[in-house]
């Protein structure tokens, strides 16, 4: 999904076996800002559900330049997403992530 909804080609996939103490990653990375994100699934994951009141990432907020980007991306991907909400500066919607994980799309005003 990632891949999708930011416009990002993968880079590279890392495996290493639980015994190395690591984890899988996948590198993927944004062709024209060059932004490059590391997705990390650890061996020993607690399986847990995403709690927005516990300590770690809550959600990630993502500027677009173009006011379309909010309607029409992620619906020509199949995303759901909340509809367009109004800030008062700027406007936005919100996705969820498999992990449960939200993101947020944002345009500010000109």
């Amino acid at each position: 999904m990632v891949g999708r909804v930011f416009g990002t080609e993968r880079v590279s996939r890392v495996d290493e076996p639980p015994t190395e103490r690591r984890h899988p990653r996948i590198l993927v990375r944004h062709p024209d800002s060059g932004l490059v994100m590391g997705i990390h699934e650890p061996h020993d994951r607690s399986g847990d559900d995403l709690d927005p009141a516990r300590t770690g990432l809550d959600h990630i907020a993502i500027a677009v330049t173009d006011r379309s980007e909010l309607d029409g991306h992620p619906d020509t991907l199949g995303v759901g997403h909340s509809p367009v909400r109004d800030a008062g500066y700027a406007e936005f919607v919100s996705l969820t992530d498999p992990d449960g994980i939200a993101i947020e799309l944002w345009w500010v005003w000109p």
